[in-house]
């Protein structure tokens, strides 16, 4: 039997291969050994590149076992560096090892004398020991400081998109902002917060004409998903605070300069709390590529069981395609489907149905604005409060400008400028809230009316694009199909629910508990509302 030498390296990050190298030195220290000192010829060398000390599965260390069980017929003897480059864990130290045993493989390293003896087993066994020991004692050397960092103000994790280090004079690392990113991601939040933009796809779509057009942004720089979008919209960090609740790190104020205020980090939350995951999804497939003028209520229909989107499909029955809207595989009527031919004049009897009658528009919009009228007049008077609260605070900056001219002491001056900058940021924040609540709604709310007295011929002659936008507020929860019952029960939006109302209670006077709902049956599907 042949005796044939392999080389195996490990190192933890990437730093360690990219910039210190320490792959190629691993294995010129190696093939030295190899060499100079045993004097034979290496076969083959297997490098594992960010990989742990800890893990036991790894792809290099798989890829040797199977390289020398595909080889049987040779023996074989495994060079590494140090111990701890095979492992500085003690028990995944032993269970590789045992491996190697298994397969009747010899170690062998520059640095370290194996032996079949219980002294140099208990030699070796010490050694990883200590290594496990070093590494532990060094990652709680730095997460103590990380710590001590994060209760002084300064962020030292992973840099927010927005953000970047520079080194500081003492230093260390400080987070600062990068102007270009930070100003187009304060035009997203803003814009969510306010509802400009509503879901994490407008964002993207927002993101993709914006910041890929500043020079220095590589497309590899971001993520595409709508988890990465909502992880942005949920950090603190924009905001002048940090918190670290599994470090037990509270909300505190941070050294970093903010992007956006704590008031538009809480509607930002309010929001996302305010659509439900099923909205989200949603909005998220009325963005898929393969969303056709044919198949039109593809993203709206998801079955009610499993939770999963409805598909499509052509079939054809004497050479003739007929359309099918199909069941989520996931579903426990994955088998089934149903005829769009047939589907789609039933579902415009139930627009034709819920869509209230053209007369009864001008009370509707009566009602509202009259609502809307008394909802501005208290706004008024909230925006007469907050004009006289920014009329006090600049009284208060003018009085700290006129100490500064006075004052000799460069202390007290740097305390007057700390309060002008407290004052100034308490000012935009009442100047910001007054514009909202001053902001009219009605404009939108009139254009939305349109489309939910026209929603019918919305649906039969205009594209796809304006389909959407009728499914979306028609049906803000989708429209799911329950599989055992063989009930559809669409939750309507909050003005097709005030119609309905309305309708009960110009209706003889029912009383709203005694109101029965609509129902019809669609492709033996029963329709309620």
């Amino acid at each position: 039997m042949q005796i044939k030498w392999l080389i195996y390296c490990r190192v933890s990050s990437a730093k360690q291969v990219n910039e210190w190298n320490w792959l190629s030195s691993q294995e010129k220290r190696c093939r030295d050994y190899a060499n100079n000192t045993l004097w034979v010829e290496i076969e083959k060398v297997f490098n594992d590149e960010w990989v742990s000390w800890w893990l036991f599965e790894r792809k290099s260390i798989r890829e040797l076992f199977n390289y020398i069980d595909d080889n049987k017929s040779n023996s074989y003897v495994v060079i590494f560096e140090d111990l701890n480059r095979l492992s500085r864990d003690i028990q995944v130290h032993s269970l590789l090892k045992a491996e190697f045993k298994k397969r009747g493989v010899e170690l062998a390293s520059p640095n370290f004398k194996f032996e079949a003896t219980p002294e140099w087993d208990f030699k070796e066994n010490i050694s990883v020991v200590v290594a496990q020991y070093e590494k532990d004692k060094n990652r709680e050397r730095v997460n103590n400081r990380m710590r001590a960092r994060l209760e002084q103000g300064y962020w030292c994790f992973r840099v927010p998109a927005g953000y970047k280090y520079i080194e500081a004079e003492w230093g260390w690392k400080i987070l600062v902002k990068d102007a270009e990113k930070a100003k187009i991601i304060k035009k997203w939040f803003e814009a969510y917060a306010n509802w400009k933009l509503r879901t994490s796809v407008e964002i993207i779509e927002y993101f993709n004409s914006k910041w890929l057009n500043i020079v220095d942004i590589k497309k590899k720089e971001y993520s595409e998903s709508s988890s990465t979008i909502n992880n942005m919209l949920r950090n603190v960090l924009y905001t002048w605070h940090l918190e670290l609740p599994k470090w037990d790190i509270p909300l505190m104020k941070a050294k970093h300069e903010a992007i956006i205020s704590m008031e538009t980090y809480k509607q930002i939350q309010k929001n996302l709390k305010s659509m439900s995951s099923r909205t989200r999804q949603i909005e998220w497939n009325s963005h898929r590529k393969d969303i056709s003028a044919d198949f039109p209520l593809r993203w709206m229909l998801f079955c009610e069981e499993s939770g999963y989107m409805f598909s499509w499909a052509w079939s054809r029955w004497r050479h003739k395609p007929i359309p099918y809207y199909t069941y989520p595989n996931k579903s426990p009527m994955r088998w089934k489907w149903i005829n769009r031919d047939i589907f789609h004049p039933e579902f415009e009897k139930l627009l034709e149905k819920i869509t209230p009658k053209k007369e009864f528009f001008p009370l509707f919009k009566k009602i509202l604005k009259d609502e809307i009228k008394n909802r501005n007049e208290s706004k008024e008077i909230i925006a007469k409060n907050l004009d006289k609260e920014i009329i006090s605070l600049d009284k208060q900056i003018d009085k700290f400008i006129e100490r500064i001219w006075v004052c000799d002491s460069e202390w007290i001056i740097k305390k007057y400028e700390s309060q002008i900058a407290e004052l100034e940021k308490s000012k935009n924040q009442k100047i910001e809230k007054k514009e909202k609540v001053l902001k009219n709604v009605w404009t939108t709310f009139k254009s939305d009316l349109k489309s939910f007295e026209n929603a019918l011929q919305i649906w039969k002659k205009w594209d796809l694009t304006n389909k959407k936008e009728l499914l979306k507020n028609i049906f803000p929860k989708g429209i799911p199909i329950n599989n055992k019952k063989e009930v559809w029960t669409p939750v309507l939006s909050l003005v097709y629910q005030a119609f309905e109302v309305s309708k009960v209670s110009n209706s003889d006077l029912v009383e709203l508990m005694g109101f029965e709902p609509m129902c019809w049956r669609v492709n033996n599907i029963h329709l309620l509302l």
